[in-house]
């Protein structure tokens, strides 16, 4: 089975972003795409050990007065949480903190900041705090700077949550992530023994990882890095490179292995959808982190992974193909298209006649609930559609053999099977059950390679 090639070179960014858009839906995507969120950096950061400024805080809520200095939390451990409403991370975070700071109380102050650039409001930061409470309704005991334009600029970064730990002597004791606030090395912060904490450094994801600035970029003919392990100072997510027009690269960072998989699946056989992936491996736990017994952040500190990949212009076409050699050569995995016999639907044809495309600009609008439609596009992607709803349980196949362009019309969604017949049939097309050998994408543990080097 070949690559699907009806989506032309220029379209390239658009069809990345939906692999990420689908990413989002499928149900084994646990990894929010906002782990940590891009911000504007200034200024240069303290060193470690430096006293903090004694700064005035204009704009407080959630505390006893409306405005404080940072010298008013001297004598305790403050903690400085860098965040934004729209951050996932930072919400995801917001329990935890507030544990701490009930637990610790007195000892020590847990102070949220929200920057003035976050265009976050003090209104809209209120009625933040008014909607996300904790399960019992109560509220979460935490302050927070708002508009904040002074401690950015003390403490730059790119990517919150950002944190600052103050000591009570008002230095600088670290600069972290938010999975560094643990109640044990607040412990040790508190009795002094300065817990050898990974210091956050912001890395610049707009340019190949890990090069200098002296690179000549426009040079490169082939870059490629594959770490293991999640990297602070770098952001979940996912971003094209390009050269003009055309997309020649990916970096993919502190990402789930099988999230990665499933971008080069979707790439490639965009058809087969979240049905036609198998993981066939002996530790599922080292890919999906609900069935791991680590803890969310052991796991993602084991099992992340950071990828980025830039290829020549020219080569562009065959950019998922290299990632997919550079996963299946050096991840401890090997991902391959297969055929395998099972029960599924075919796509079929019914009659001569199909809803041949009136032209116009391809638009595929088969996600939308109410009056899913195709215009100009191949029948390849109302089968991908298919194959990514979870009200179509078995695999769907394309068997009609109609390489051209069509336009469908569906006045219902495409989750109940007998009214998707109908509408099918009225248009030339059905689907029926059969068995057959269809292909599958597979994922196993590579052979040779030692589990110990996997884990």
């Amino acid at each position: 089975m070949k690559p699907s090639k009806w989506l032309p070179g220029l379209l390239m960014p658009i069809l990345f972003l939906l692999f990420i858009l689908l990413l989002q839906l499928l149900p084994g995507f646990l990894i929010q795409m906002a782990r940590a969120q891009s911000v504007p950096a200034t200024g240069q950061s303290l060193a470690v050990g430096q006293p903090v400024p004694d700064v005035h805080l204009e704009e407080l809520i959630n505390y006893s007065a409306p405005t404080a200095r940072l010298s008013d939390f001297k004598g305790k451990l403050l903690i400085l949480d860098f965040w934004a409403t729209w951050c996932g991370t930072c919400k995801a975070a917001m329990p935890k903190l507030d544990a701490i700071q009930r637990e610790f109380e007195g000892q020590v102050q847990v102070l949220l900041v929200n920057s003035g650039s976050n265009k976050d409001t003090e209104e809209k930061v209120k009625a933040y705090f008014e909607r996300w409470r904790h399960p019992d309704g109560r509220c979460y005991a935490l302050p927070s700077v708002v508009n904040d334009t002074i401690l950015g600029n003390l403490f730059p970064h790119r990517l919150i949550p950002h944190v600052a730990w103050i000591g009570p002597d008002g230095t600088l004791l670290a600069t972290t992530g938010t999975d560094q606030v643990t109640p044990e090395n607040v412990r040790q912060m508190l009795a002094r023994e300065r817990p050898a904490l990974p210091q956050k450094k912001d890395i610049d994801v707009s340019r190949p990882l890990f090069t200098m600035e002296e690179l000549p970029a426009g040079n490169m003919l082939r870059y490629s890095i594959l770490l293991k392990g999640k990297v602070s100072g770098l952001p979940s997510g996912n971003r094209i490179r390009q050269q003009g027009d055309t997309v020649n690269g990916a970096a993919l960072t502190n990402t789930p292995l099988l999230t990665m998989y499933r971008i080069v699946q979707r790439a490639l056989y965009p058809e087969l959808g979240a049905k036609g992936l198998r993981v066939e491996v002996s530790d599922s736990a080292a890919l999906y982190p609900e069935l791991s017994p680590l803890s969310d952040t052991d796991w993602k500190a084991r099992h992340f992974y950071s990828y980025d990949l830039v290829v020549p212009s020219h080569q562009a076409d065959s950019l998922f193909h290299y990632m997919l050699g550079d996963l299946n050569t050096f991840s401890g995995y090997y991902a391959t298209l297969e055929q395998r016999r099972m029960d599924c639907l075919v796509l079929v044809r019914k009659g001569k006649a199909l809803p041949a495309s009136q032209g116009g600009a391809p638009t595929n609008q088969l996600f939308r609930e109410k009056q899913p439609f195709l215009r100009n596009m191949p029948l390849s992607a109302l089968v991908s559609r298919l194959n990514n709803h979870s009200g179509i349980t078995l695999q769907v196949v394309d068997g009609t053999g109609y390489n051209g362009l069509v336009d469908i019309e569906l006045s219902e969604g495409v989750g109940d099977l007998p009214a998707l017949r109908r509408e099918l049939q009225r248009q030339g097309l059905d689907l029926r059950q059969a068995r057959r050998r269809v292909p599958v994408f597979v994922i196993r543990e590579k052979p040779g390679v030692p589990q110990q080097a996997k884990r």
